[in-house]
């Protein structure tokens, strides 16, 4: 390896139905879409039809295998797929989602399945979706990558092949396994983060004791099941701030600075970027317990409050908190200093490259900066 006197910045290939890279690096990384729908990372990225204009197709494909034979690219980022590509719904919905276009859909769909083949240049697998699980389907980046960064980590990591290979979780014998134990020791987590916060942000004065955005039924339970206790609390003279509809971003993000707490329970997934949006803001993200493996996770009672499952915990969380208001606004702004070092687009960039290669993005060696 070069010394970092001689470094120059990572060149990164990703793919997938998701990116980070291109969001935090677009000058250092080459991105194709593979996914059927334009998610909307994506759509910020490279706009309305940026899925057709980033398409994986077959000459992107054959020019993106020769540059990797030939150590173009110091590292290969691939997307774990909710759906195999021969799944129905990944079909049908590349049909109608590409029209005329569905031939080139089709074939972006099922070419990152093949592009780890036939060359040597490390390859990590960023899971960013709300499921715990690793579908069957994406095994195989298990056993080609050499880390596979999951969001939504479970704290028992064998519980990712929940139904994949047995009826429910797998046995004895398959927990022994050398493979499948070696796939377990590329697990590592990967914070959500957030992906946007606007740059002429201004705080607003302090409204509100607690602000919620979001749907609560049909949805998780942790939301279901505490949105009452919020309202009961607003009986009892508390203000409480809930917005069930989608907000336009300049008012979601007013109206969240304006609140001492920001509810932030778990949705589809645990982790969510409101938890670092509502810092950023200046608001104290009000959780309830992780279920995951978190990578730098806020602290209870210095970067938020959490609270737990079982009835009438968030109700006391919140009393609990707003007794101290001045304690809620110095964790809020402290807590902006540990969102900005490890939870941006950059820093979790850096993150992935680091634990994978030992380098950060800039080519530098990882350890000699620490």
């Amino acid at each position: 390896m070069k010394s970092d006197d001689a470094a120059r910045p990572l060149r990164i290939l990703e793919i997938g139905g998701d990116c980070l890279f291109a969001l935090a690096v677009p000058a250092q990384t080459e991105f194709y879409g593979t996914g059927i729908r334009l998610r909307g990372n994506l759509r910020r990225r490279f706009g309305r039809f940026g899925a057709i204009k980033r398409a994986f197709g077959p000459v992107r494909f054959i020019r993106s295998l020769l540059k990797l034979r030939r150590g173009e690219y110091d590292l290969l980022v691939v997307h774990a797929a909710p759906f195999a590509p021969w799944h129905p719904r990944s079909f049908l919905t590349a049909l109608r989602s590409w029209n005329v276009l569905s031939p080139l859909g089709l074939f972006a769909n099922f070419a990152w399945r093949t592009v780890h083949l036939f060359h040597k240049v490390p390859i990590v697998t960023l899971d960013l979706g709300d499921s715990f699980g690793i579908g069957r389907h994406n095994f195989f980046l298990l056993d080609v990558a050499k880390i596979y960064f999951k969001r939504e980590l479970p704290a028992d990591r064998w519980h990712v092949f929940f139904s994949a290979t047995y009826r429910d979780l797998p046995g004895h014998r398959w927990r022994g396994q050398a493979k499948n134990r070696a796939r377990l020791r590329k697990l590592a987590p990967i914070s959500y983060g957030y992906f946007y916060f606007p740059a002429d942000f201004a705080p607003e004065k302090k409204s509100s004791d607690v602000f919620f955005a979001g749907n609560a039924d049909p949805n998780s339970t942790a939301r279901s099941d505490g949105l009452p206790e919020l309202l009961a609390l607003r009986e009892e003279g508390y203000v409480i701030d809930i917005a069930t509809e989608r907000l336009p971003p300049d008012e979601f993000f007013r109206r969240l600075s304006a609140a001492y707490l920001a509810w932030s329970p778990g949705g589809y997934g645990w982790d969510c970027a409101r938890h670092y949006e509502a810092l950023l803001a200046g608001t104290v993200p009000l959780m309830n317990y992780p279920t995951i493996v978190r990578q730098r996770p806020l602290r209870d009672g210095e970067h938020c409050i959490l609270y737990a499952p079982e009835p009438g915990a968030l109700a006391r969380a919140v009393r609990s908190a707003l007794a101290d208001k001045q304690r809620l606004q110095d964790m809020a702004r402290a807590a902006q200093a540990h969102v900005r070092e490890h939870h941006t687009l950059q820093a979790r960039a850096e993150y992935v490259v680091a634990s994978a290669l030992g380098r950060r993005l800039d080519g530098s060696s990882a350890e000699s900066n620490d």
